[in-house]
């Protein structure tokens, strides 16, 4: 399978930081600049916190998940055949895997941990860490929820250990919570220096990281709610949730330019290949609910609303019989939204509503605070919000009416578009929507890519796309 696109965001952003770089800098740099043997925690920022929204939320793992997950239908390319059941191979994750989440974004994610460790060449940046270990643990969260067990406690080891083992998924969420405990911790100590210039993401603003972590630990606490000790998890989930994003608030990539290189890369997908239509399964759902954000979401085609039926869809890469992601979403400079304040008060609903003693009050609050959210990001005028949520089939009248299919729907419509890799994990935790392809077998994970299966066999897990993962049914394999 050929790359979607290149992966040119790494040396466009430290290119970018170059530009401001004083000449002392530059002095302390190898002379060749395509192989320095050492590279100072400023510049590897800029290329983590554009790589990670780039190369692990906004790319093959986002538009495959997509398709699995029935928000959008494949109607072209490797995607059509991705929804039809066909080459969900070993080439399906190569590129996000292979060229730049292991080599490329960890890699440089590790260098900064160690480096401004103790004991390393920055000793006490602890709060570039604390950026690097709150993008580490996003990274490997996404990672292990899409694929199960995968490299980590022997990964990144370069040629020391060349086979590294595939650690189970419940021992790196353990690790993966303890690392935003650590970067919190680090967040509150002195540092020799603020967060990099090179800060893409919140600008350098520690508060915001600090609310980052936090809103992460919500999400993936609640993400083991099928687990034995889920509630213990829903109380831990609602204490993160208070110290997590407050509304407006969120982790939303803003920083797309109009250049070719540097544009949202859904857009850019949409413009050159047009893989993605607007899914029925979607639609019909937000159909059901007379949804007031289907005009601002979704193209028309002759004059009406044409969703793909996801598996059976006819090749369209020009729009010219299925409805697209409209432009008021998908443009080049479209904010990339990876986790957000209305996601937050879904999670907070379903954990008032689920924990030992329920609080069908507290989670009835917190879900129509969601809605509101979510309708507000999404543009939706006052007038059709108060409308929408009159519906009963929108908001219960009755706390005790609220259930977790309202809440699950209202998450899976909001995470649409960018939020497609959490509403696949989602979808596989609770269920919840129901999916329509008529060729059934949905996905539960992603294969493993070719370059594992090659170089490191006796370690992959002997498992199909069809194996839940962990939390899913409570197995690794």
């Amino acid at each position: 399978m050929r790359k979607l696109l290149p992966g040119i965001v790494y040396s466009f952003s430290l290119l970018l930081f170059l530009g401001g770089c004083s000449e002392d800098v530059m002095n302390k740099i190898d002379t060749d600049p395509n192989n320095p043997t050492d590279v100072y925690i400023s510049l590897l920022i800029p290329n983590v916190t554009i790589g990670v929204p780039f190369n692990v939320s906004g790319t093959d793992l986002a538009w495959y998940s997509s398709i699995f997950v029935e928000q959008t239908a494949g109607v072209y390319g490797q995607m059509r055949d991705a929804d039809r059941r066909a080459n969900l191979n070993s080439q399906l994750s190569e590129n996000a895997w292979a060229y730049y989440i292991y080599p490329k974004i960890l890699k440089d994610l590790k260098i900064i941990i160690d480096k401004g460790s103790e004991g390393g060449s920055e000793e006490g940046n602890w709060h570039n860490v604390g950026v690097a270990q709150v993008l580490f643990a996003y990274t490997m969260f996404v990672m292990t929820d899409l694929f199960g067990r995968v490299p980590y406690s022997e990964a990144l080891q370069g040629s020391d250990i060349r086979k590294p083992k595939f650690d189970t998924q419940e021992f790196i969420y353990q690790e993966m919570l303890a690392m935003l405990d650590s970067a919190i911790v680090n967040f509150q100590k002195e540092a020799t220096t603020g967060i990099a210039g090179g800060d893409f993401i919140f600008g350098g603003d520690v508060d915001m990281w600090v609310k980052l972590a936090y809103s992460l630990k919500a999400r993936h606490l609640n993400r083991l709610s099928n687990m034995p000790d889920s509630t213990t998890n829903h109380q831990e989930a609602l204490a993160a949730l208070a110290n997590g994003f407050s509304d407006g608030e969120g982790f939303i990539f803003d920083k797309y330019s109009t250049s070719q290189n540097n544009q949202n890369p859904w857009f850019r997908q949409e413009k050159e290949r047009g893989y993605l239509a607007v899914s029925s399964t979607l639609y019909n759902l937000m159909n059901s609910l007379n949804d007031p954000r289907i005009p601002l979401w979704f193209t028309k085609v002759q004059g009406d609303y044409n969703a793909a039926q996801n598996g059976t869809a006819i090749k369209d890469p020009s729009g010219l019989f299925y409805s697209r992601i409209s432009t008021n979403v998908q443009y080049n400079v479209a904010p990339l939204a990876i986790l957000t304040y209305d996601e937050l008060k879904f999670i907070e609903a379903e954990c008032h509503l689920r924990k030992s003693t329920p609080d069908p009050v507290a989670a009835l609050a917190a879900y129509t605070a969601g809605v509101d959210a979510a309708l507000i990001r999404a543009g939706v005028s006052s007038s059709a919000i108060n409308s929408y949520k009159s519906q009963e089939s929108v908001i219960p009248a009755d706390p005790d009416d609220l259930t977790l299919d309202h809440i699950i729907k209202q998450k899976y419509i909001a995470l649409w578009p960018y939020g497609s890799i959490e509403a696949f994990s989602e979808w596989r935790r609770t269920g919840i929507p129901a999916m329509t392809n008529p060729l059934g077998n949905t996905p539960r994970r992603f294969p493993y890519p070719q370059s594992e299966l090659s170089s490191n066999a006796e370690n992959v897990p002997d498992v199909t796309i069809y194996n839940g993962v962990w939390w899913d049914d409570g197995t690794e394999d």
